[in-house]
């Protein structure tokens, strides 16, 4: 009858080095799985292994053994013990349950040790999973928890970027604090976001000391880029005042809307020039907030650049609105013609009889409102064109705060120098020959560097990509993109 097979795990170490050890013994219907997690050298069988208290040695997933040929008085304690040839990795005895069984037919993977402990990783092979597990327990540590970071979102955060930055910041501190504490160590993906955050104070102080040399200067110079951006806004009002790209437009309504958007614009500028004096005060605040990391200028700058531009979104909310407006209109005078109107109670379209007085009025006003739509949307295409480009330059800002705060300082440097805290993947190599029994060598390598970017980045969320399916559509019927 052929006998069970047998896995044996045991560790690597010196040749011609005589050791004792201890493991576990996992048996199931099909295999006996002996995982040696723990080696002793030859005084400490007696000290060590032999001296553990009853409880353990009555357990019967314990076993202990030696590497050498005298058998130790002290044995017969166990009720499992394995003798193992060092030479051939051979077993030369195996008690299980105080009964001796064959180990002809037998595996010894041999693996290492320090490898196995060190990993940070999954590893690709479920025995090793366990043996992992063992090794962890046999040393009384824990395997590293990952705390999840709460994300509690504030709704009135996400109109400031840099309010939301700060408290974002303060999520992924008060994370990486509770971690450390329940670790009791740094892992892998604690130590990248702790290198993000130093390389982040770095570029954020080098940026300073490039830029802010004279803050007069500075102040002169973005006063002068705010001056450019409003008279190149009056110079695009007044184009589509006139016969922009010869079009035929509404003449009174178009000088209409053209007078109504100046004005804010020129609001806007007395609000900015007003302001000038404090620009001043607001470089100073920058420079100090510049100091916590590029991360935090970004998030001004992006602030900056919505307090810039809000003349702009003002006219694209009215240009939205007006258009919408207009085209509701049209699509409800539309069912007029065909004798149908909208039921809101119901939420359906139900079939209606109008009389001719009605049917007037609604040929009269479907006229105007068509006749008018050019010009409204004229103002609409310019400006939500405008709007997309705002969202699509806070977009990218976004990112780049994303990348700054989750890149893999630390996986790549780990990567690159092939630390053990990176290994996962399992390659196997045969030591011996065609001998019995078979003996084959577990070697952890490194997983790949993208395996690990994905596996250990930060609790750091992604900011929205835009969806530009839902983007067109809502610029189609005039409704606004927030």
């Amino acid at each position: 009858m052929k006998s069970q097979p047998i896995n044996i795990f045991f560790p690597i170490f010196p040749k011609n080095n005589c050791v004792c050890f201890s493991g576990y013994v996992e048996k199931d219907q099909h295999v006996i799985s002996i995982y040696i997690t723990k080696l002793y050298d030859k005084l400490s069988l007696g000290t060590s292994a032999i001296k553990s208290n009853k409880k353990e040695r009555e357990n019967q997933i314990r076993i202990h053994g030696h590497c050498f040929e005298t058998i130790p008085a002290k044995t017969q304690s166990f009720k499992n013990y394995m003798i193992l040839d060092l030479k051939f990795h051979k077993v030369n005895l195996l008690i299980i349950d105080g009964i001796e069984i064959s180990a002809d037919n037998s595996i010894v993977l041999l693996y290492d040790h320090y490898k196995i402990k060190e990993s940070q990783t999954p590893i690709d092979f479920t025995p090793f999973t366990k043996l992992k597990r063992l090794i962890y327990e046999e040393q009384n540590e824990k395997q590293c928890k990952e705390c999840d970071l709460n994300n509690v979102k504030v709704p009135w955060l996400s109109n400031s970027m840099f309010l939301q930055h700060i408290y974002v910041y303060y999520q992924l501190i008060q994370w990486l604090i509770i971690s450390a504490k329940a670790n009791k160590k740094v892992t892998i993906k604690q130590g990248n976001l702790i290198l993000a955050i130093i390389a982040d104070v770095i570029l954020g102080c080098i940026l300073l000391q490039l830029l802010l040399g004279d803050i007069h200067s500075i102040s002169s110079l973005l006063m002068g880029m705010l001056e450019r951006l409003i008279n190149s806004l009056y110079s695009l009002l007044k184009w589509l005042m006139g016969a922009p790209v010869g079009l035929k437009l509404n003449n009174a309504f178009n000088k209409m809307l053209g007078k109504y958007f100046s004005y804010h614009v020129q609001l806007w500028w007395l609000f900015l020039d007003v302001s000038r004096e404090k620009l001043d005060l607001i470089l100073h605040i920058y420079r100090y907030v510049g100091y916590l990391g590029l991360t935090f200028q970004i998030a001004v700058i992006s602030d900056m650049i919505c307090i810039a531009t809000f003349h702009s979104y003002c006219i694209y909310v009215y240009a939205a609105r007006m258009f919408n407006m207009q085209i509701s209109g049209l699509i409800a005078l539309l069912r007029l013609f065909v004798g149908r109107k909208y039921n809101p109670l119901r939420g359906s379209i139900d079939s209606c009889e109008y009389t001719n007085q009605e049917l007037f009025v609604g040929t009269v006003a479907f006229t105007i409102l068509l006749l008018l739509l050019p010009t409204t949307a004229l103002y609409y295409i310019v400006f939500t064109l405008f709007r997309i480009l705002s969202l699509a330059l806070q977009y990218i800002l976004a990112q780049l705060i994303y990348i700054i705060q989750t890149f893999p300082f630390y996986v790549i440097s780990l990567w690159v120098l092939q630390s053990p805290k990176v290994a996962g993947n399992v390659l196997i190599e045969r030591v011996n020959g065609r001998n019995s029994p078979l003996v084959v060598e577990v070697q952890l390598l490194s997983k790949s560097l993208t395996d690990l970017v994905a596996m250990f980045r930060p609790p750091v969320e992604k900011p929205k990509n835009l969806e530009w399916t839902n983007l067109l559509s809502n610029v189609l019927v005039g409704k606004q993109i927030v």
